[in-house]
């Protein structure tokens, strides 16, 4: 079955992760992604504290599926490469801070003026305007400043960064939803759009119901909603992670604070207990391997999991993952988009592109000679890759 987006080209100039997501989510919805890089390749190469074979995970994480072009916008012969591109193509997609696009000359306005039909998607730290829109931001400033980090943790502890860059990962899908949306007006209306979301909006509208409590408990003149305290000596809920008697950890998925005086071998002084407590039951759990307590729980009502590592979620062959061979690191596993339709559609199966692998072929269809690209890239214009290309590839 043809890939939804099947004959759609992305223009992705974009970086990092909140950009990169969402084209490479066009991407595996079966777009056509040119990813165009600086000659030293976007900063998502280059940061992150994971490598493979010199590859930053972060950019090897976002970016499937796509080809590399690698150009310099500001030199004249390179903007004007990018402005033919953008002129071919469906989406042009940008993260740069807000103004930057538009003094390269590759702004929504600018775009939108030549070409009527073109969507152009903008995602930014902060949006356009406000005290905060030339400021850069990453994942843990947005956490902060969206509340997100003092919601996350203990009750009365100190404010907690969340593992997973959320503000990040809801800017992507909802960019790409936006793009979704405005591809499918187009096909009525023949017309284009300019698209803006920013991360911390983003974030809020992630929050929905912590932003719906907090501003009930602001209209009313009572505190925040916080989660309950219970009295000294009295139960209350023992739900939450516990490091068992071997090391690893479960989490208890309970509000019962019975549970642990149901389980046939709670342990001495417990069984008869009415109340318990999570220090008790932090104890308790210490005296046994977590397998001793997962097998346990399905005698006890279940509500026990136990808490993995990122190496044990996933195993070879697993339908959540696809398989790219990738030119200098080799067989690499990816989380595949998790979107299911019936009659399926094809995956693409290509892997994250070196700096510059595709300039040469992209620059050909443009209608650039070897002798131009060559040109181009002795004056530091253009980078190619002249290693082996890897064409795009769908399994059957």
């Amino acid at each position: 079955m043809n890939r939804p987006l099947a004959g759609v080209r992305v223009l992705d100039l974009t970086h990092f992760v909140a950009g990169p997501w969402c084209t490479m989510l066009l991407a595996d919805l079966g777009a056509e992604v040119i990813k165009l890089e600086p000659p030293g390749g976007e900063i998502g190469r280059s940061m992150g504290s994971v490598y493979a074979a010199g590859e930053s995970a972060i950019f090897l994480g976002f970016n499937r599926g796509k080809r590399s072009i690698s150009l310099d916008l500001k030199q004249p012969e390179g903007l004007a490469a990018a402005l033919k591109l953008a002129g071919q193509a469906d989406v042009v997609v940008q993260n740069f801070r807000p103004g930057t696009a538009e003094r390269l000359g590759i702004g929504a306005e600018d775009l939108r003026a030549r070409h009527p039909q073109l969507i152009y998607c903008t995602v930014s730290a902060f949006g356009p305007d406000g005290p905060y829109a030339s400021r850069p931001a990453n994942d843990p400033v947005i956490q902060a400043l969206s509340g997100s980090m003092s919601a996350t943790g203990q009750a009365g502890g100190k404010p907690v960064r969340m593992g997973v860059s959320l503000p990040d990962v809801a800017a992507g899908v909802l960019a790409a939803t936006g793009i979704l949306a405005a591809i499918l007006r187009r096909t009525d209306s023949g017309k284009g759009s300019t698209i803006e979301l920013n991360l911390l909006d983003t974030q809020l509208y992630a929050q929905t119901d912590l932003i719906t409590a907090a501003a009930s408990a602001g209209a009313s003149g009572a505190a925040a909603a916080e989660p309950e305290q219970a009295p000294e000596g009295v139960s209350a809920s023992i739900r939450g992670a516990y490091v068992c008697g071997d090391g690893l950890s479960l989490w208890l998925d309970t509000d019962d604070a019975h549970w642990a005086t149901q389980a046939p071998s709670a342990g001495a002084g417990m069984s008869g207990e009415s109340r318990v407590n999570r220090k008790q039951v932090a104890a308790l759990l210490r005296t046994q391997p977590r397998e001793h307590w997962l097998d346990l729980s399905g005698s006890v009502g279940g509500g026990v999991v136990p808490v993995l590592a990122l190496s044990d979620v996933l195993t070879d062959g697993s339908d959540r993952t696809l398989e790219v061979q990738h030119p200098t690191i080799g067989r690499l596993r990816q989380v595949r988009t998790p979107v299911a339709a019936d009659p399926p559609w094809l995956p693409v199966d290509i892997p994250p592109p070196r700096i510059g692998e595709h300039t040469r072929d992209v620059f050909h269809e443009l209608g650039f000679p070897d002798t131009e690209v060559d040109r181009m890239e002795a004056l530091g214009i253009v980078r190619t890759d002249s290693t082996t290309n890897n064409e795009i590839r769908f399994k059957e």
